[in-house]
């Protein structure tokens, strides 16, 4: 297997042995005084330029590069590395760095430029320039770069060159054998370059996804996935993996969140949204991140009097259902009457939890429910809660009965009244695994690393899904006739709410579909896409969408379940490259589950497919 190095993988080495070789000269002291930083752009020209050194990755073999003067492209000499067998016990790939004590001015140029080539053909895992030992900032690399037995010309663009006023990454490497035994790689002629040739084409951040996250005030999110695209010399598109530190960024409400230069996003509020951009040399950069949420108007108390399960919504009303609540490491909890049936909430009963004294700072009250929670509507849950002390924080974590806490995830909001009814939600929108069924909902009132329970009695109750209809007849969330039962159906909310291998959502001209490449053809449902919902066993439904090919191919549409022994009620419809609307009517006559989905399965055949607009209804 090929071996891929990563930032992890480079970060550690840091502490680890490291070998340096230097081949300067002298600074240039006239070059020094014209400017804060010099300018040379030479790296390797027959030798290391002044003040060069090489450092080798601590784990790599540390004696794999050398100057040759047998092999060379042009002059007298080239660089060397021979690459191990992967498995050499004094390392089983080659790595290192070639760094500049004093910073240099990159600014004047657009590219670096080499010239290689190798003893049999081989694909190198990383090459670029802006990593030291220091850091990374300014890391920028190409994957799986193509040498032959033949010296050819490479580039690397750089993404925003006004940036690198002081560089002392000049090139780095980072290369395992594709078949595991030894070759010989050599690179000449290392230099940066102001080409007019080299042409930006595009830039993306977050892997060009449009992504959105909660709001939990004082968490920071590192803006990852950015790369950029040049048009090279020899007319090859050419991707270049480029740090978060080369863009610049806009947030559209710094009261939600504000991005500093190195694109760390610091959330400040969760009244509302902030919307995080980019761009790079003036292009804007596809994907964004979404943090926050619109204001919702409160939701209505709940009255599960009338249930049959314990399942979401709930309300605590009920005097025939029992609840299965669990109190654990300190927390005595109940169901009781309201203390305060005023305001926001004038229901009857609701849930008491008290952090007794002594208690373990995470110590809460587990809810068991009779079946999942349906997320098919939003993914925002809402509960109101009466707390004693105000600015305290409650954790709700949502997970598996069966799987426990490997599948928790949690979400942290502040309370801001004392001794009044207050909503609180807790908006878990592209957070969650839609493979698992959160059947448990679990909340620790002042979660405070080391805080002990004081004594405290917390209360909270009216447990739902914002955008669910709880109907006050049992918790019947099954929609309403003639409202479009999917989220993001029309794919402009990125990469949330679907699943399944072919989930991946492109843009064009402003519109956003999920586009999907069969290149090898199989099971219909060894690809697919699907969306998770409740269907109910007897029900009618309509399911339209737009879908279109590169040819002429079929795709298998339908609502099924997303579980055992997956029963679905399906149709297959002629796909061409005209964009078509398809409308089918599907009666879910034999099956019906919390636990279901909308699919698409394409796996039959190779080509295309593309899918947009998708709603189901309920007849």
């Amino acid at each position: 297997m090929k071996k891929i190095l990563t930032i992890k993988n480079i970060n550690y080495l840091l502490t680890t042995l490291f070998v340096v070789l230097n081949y300067g000269c002298a600074p240039d002291e006239d070059n020094l005084q014209e400017a804060t930083f010099p300018n040379n752009g030479d790296v390797f020209i027959d030798t290391f330029s002044a003040g060069l050194e090489y450092a080798a990755f601590g784990d790599s073999k540390v004696t794999a590069f050398d100057v040759d003067t047998d092999v060379v492209f042009e002059g007298s000499a080239a660089m060397r590395f021979d690459i191990p067998n992967t498995t050499d016990p004094e390392g089983g790939y080659a790595g290192g760095i070639f760094t500049t004590a004093i910073g240099r001015d990159l600014t004047d140029y657009n590219v670096l430029s080499f010239y290689a080539r190798a003893s049999r053909g081989e694909i190198v895992d990383q090459i670029g320039f802006g990593l030291t030992f220091q850091g990374e900032v300014y890391r920028t690399q190409v994957n799986n770069l193509e040498v032959g037995t033949g010296w050819q010309q490479y580039f690397i663009p750089i993404p925003n060159a006004a940036k690198l006023t002081e560089e002392s990454g000049m090139f780095w490497y980072a290369e395992a054998s594709n078949n595991g035994e030894s070759y010989q790689l050599w690179i000449d002629e290392v230099k940066f370059e102001n080409l007019n040739t080299i042409l930006p084409l595009s830039a993306a951040i977050l892997e060009g996804q449009d992504q959105v996250t909660s709001a939990t005030v004082g968490n920071q999110v590192a803006i990852t996935g950015g790369y950029s695209t040049f048009n090279m010399p020899n007319g090859i598109e050419q991707r270049v993996e480029s740090a978060s530190a080369y863009f610049d960024y806009n947030s559209t409400n710094e009261t939600v969140a504000t991005v500093n230069d190195l694109g760390v996003v610091t959330v400040n509020g969760s009244n509302g949204v902030a919307t995080i951009t980019a761009t790079l040399n003036d292009i804007n950069a596809q994907g964004s991140l979404s943090i926050g949420m619109e204001e919702l108007p409160p939701t209505p108390n709940v009255d599960d009097s009338d249930a049959a399960q314990v399942t979401f919504p709930v309300g605590f009303e009920s005097t025939s259902l029992v609840y299965d609540i669990i109190g654990f490491e300190g927390a005595a909890s109940a169901v009781e009457g309201n203390p305060s049936a005023t305001g926001i909430n004038p229901t009857q009963t609701v849930l008491r939890t008290t952090k007794t004294v002594g208690a373990q700072f995470f110590a809460g009250t587990l809810l068991n429910l009779d079946a999942p929670i349906d997320f098919s509507a939003s993914e925002i849950i809402s509960i109101k809660t009466l707390s004693p002390k105000a600015n305290i924080p409650v954790r709700m974590a949502l997970e598996n009965q069966a799987i426990g806490g490997d599948s928790q995830v949690v979400l942290d909001i502040n309370t801001t009244t004392v001794n009044e009814w207050e909503e609180l939600l807790f908006n878990f929108t592209g957070q969650l695994d839609p493979s698992i069924n959160y059947d448990r909902i679990i909340l620790f009132f002042e979660f405070i690393p080391d805080l002990q329970g004081d004594g405290s009695t917390y209360y909270y109750d009216d447990l739902i899904v914002v955008g669910s209809d709880p109907v006050n007849d049992g918790g019947d969330t099954g929609g309403n006739t003639g409202d479009n039962l999917l989220s993001n159906g029309d794919f402009e909310s990125g990469m949330v709410d679907w699943f399944g291998n072919a989930f991946n959502v492109q843009e064009d001209g402003g519109n956003s579909f999920n586009f999907a490449n069969v290149m090898v053809a199989g099971n219909a449902f060894d690809v697919n896409l699907s969306q998770g919902l409740e269907i109910t066993q007897g029900a009618t439904y309509t399911l339209t969408f737009d879908a279109s090919s590169d040819g002429d191919r079929t795709l298998i549409a339908g609502i099924g379940l997303n579980e055992a022994p997956f029963e679905a009620v399906i149709e297959t419809v002629n796909l061409t490259t005209t964009t078509q609307t398809f409308t089918l009517t599907l009666e879910a006559s034999t099956f019906g589950s919390s636990n279901s989905r909308v699919l698409f399965d394409m796996g039959a055949e190779t080509g295309v497919v593309v899918i947009d607009n998708v709603s189901l209804v309920l007849n």
